[in-house]
């Protein structure tokens, strides 16, 4: 890598470049994904019935979200060495893969939402409400999918604004469809299908955007028919992105199983949707603060990849100290001021309940040692990805986020055992978090990162 290149991309200001467009991208993308909560917040069976819905569709789409970065990682490693071939080969085998795949994926969502529904033990009164939401946005998971893989390769190549400016058009077309749809639909008492349909809509209209820029600013070719006959690439694909893709799975099933817990704590508490509902706020709130971080990582992730396809080990080690520096300073500033805040913040989703706010105010306190040791994992994480050690961050997370988070609220939140409510799930994913901060920062130190080498296999 020639020096004028390497300076570049150790620029703040050229990490900055590629940080905020994606930083706004996810911002709405959050948006887009909480505002059926947030538009049909006077339906409060229909608020916990669309988190219900959503915690196991989130699964899937956080799976895939993982496995498209996948792509970035070796797509920047192979522009990094220079491999014109393999590079291109990344483009059209995890497409069709993610394609196939998905389709798969959301005809059993659709099918078995009810199964699922009651197995995690959605209150009855939300139940309804959550199977409409889950077979009709459920439907549309396949575009989300699709558009997510079409993202990571127009960030793989820089085009940041291009996705974002996507998003602010699903955004909008979300937003609008909701106003709409949900005063026609609330006409035969059934406003779930408005917000529903008006989330598939706006996930067909970003796919077809998408396709439409990756062709124009792109350009390589996806055709079926290189996939069918050269599909190596895909163990590739899923030697990196599979190991991170389980491990959230895990996480995102180890969510469905808090889930439990959180739904005990709401049918012993005379099926109190409210605290459901503060939990889902919480956890909107929890991301809006870990967001900076992951967009920053993100765009370390495409420095990185670059920087380890050349060689330059030294210039990565930089690069990723610099942005957990960052996103230690900005994850934990942004939690300190939700819960400086949080009598105000909830109020705007009209819980306005004291004992309801008691029980907000406390977990966005232990909110803040929770992200403080998010941050941590969030950066190391993707740069120990990004190096291609991926095996040890995906046991190690699996381990301890069973072990602590899962087994955690269970003893703590659960009314049947030390009966702490939500606080007690809190501190369990916090303590999760901090340990396996711990082992992230001593893993990075010791260097093993440096012997793996994903351009040269």
């Amino acid at each position: 890598m020639d020096e004028a290149r390497k300076n570049k991309l150790l620029q703040n200001k050229y990490m900055l470049l590629l940080t905020v467009p994606i930083f706004i991208e996810l911002l709405l993308q959050l948006v887009v994904g909480y505002s059926d909560q947030i538009m049909m917040s006077q339906y409060e069976n229909a608020v916990n019935g669309i988190a219900n819905a959503n915690t196991v569709i989130n699964v899937i789409l956080n799976v895939f979200i993982v496995l498209s970065s996948a792509s970035i990682i070796l797509i920047t490693q192979y522009r990094g060495a220079k491999d014109k071939n393999k590079e291109e080969q990344v483009y059209y085998s995890s497409f069709w893969f993610n394609f196939i795949t998905s389709l798969i994926i959301t005809a059993i969502v659709v099918l078995l939402s009810r199964f699922y529904l009651v197995w995690i033990q959605t209150p009855e009164s939300a139940l309804n409400d959550a199977i409409l939401y889950s077979m009709i946005a459920g439907g549309s998971i396949v575009f989300q999918i699709m558009a997510t893989t079409l993202s990571s390769y127009l960030k793989a190549n820089s085009f940041m604004k291009e996705s974002m400016i996507t998003n602010i058009i699903m955004n909008v077309i979300n937003i609008v469809g909701n106003i709409v749809l949900i005063n026609v639909f609330a006409q035969i008492d059934m406003p779930i299908i408005g917000v529903a349909l008006s989330s598939s809509i706006s996930r067909i209209i970003g796919f077809i955007i998408l396709l439409i820029i990756y062709i124009k600013k792109v350009g390589v070719s996806l055709s079926f028919k290189k996939f069918i006959h050269n599909r190596r690439m895909v163990k590739m694909i899923l030697r990196v992105g599979a190991p991170s893709g389980g491990e959230s799975l895990s996480y995102q099933t180890s969510q469905i199983i808090i889930q439990i817990v959180v739904n005990q704590i709401v049918i012993y508490n005379m099926n109190n949707v409210g605290i459901g509902n503060i939990k889902t706020y919480a956890s909107m709130f929890a991301m809006v603060t870990y967001l900076f971080t992951s967009a920053v990582s993100q765009a370390m992730q495409v420095i990185v990849g670059e920087l380890l396809g050349a060689g330059e080990t030294k210039a990565v080690d930089t690069i990723v100290k610099k942005t957990r520096n960052i996103s230690i300073v900005v994850s934990t500033a942004m939690a300190l001021i939700f819960f400086l805040l949080s009598d105000y913040m909830f109020r705007i989703f009209h819980v306005s309940d004291p004992e309801l706010l008691k029980i907000a105010k406390g977990v966005m306190g232990i909110e803040i040692a929770l992200e403080f040791g998010r941050a941590f994992n969030i950066v190391y994480v993707r740069a120990l990805q990004t190096s291609g050690d991926v095996v040890f961050p995906t046991v190690s997370a699996i381990i301890f986020c069973w072990s602590v988070a899962v087994l955690g609220s269970f003893i703590f939140g659960s009314p049947y055992i030390l009966n702490m409510g939500l606080l007690g799930v809190w501190m369990a994913m916090a303590l999760d978090e901090c340990i396996r901060a711990a082992i992230f920062v001593v893993r990075w130190h010791k260097g093993r990162w440096k012997t793996f080498n994903l351009s040269k296999i």
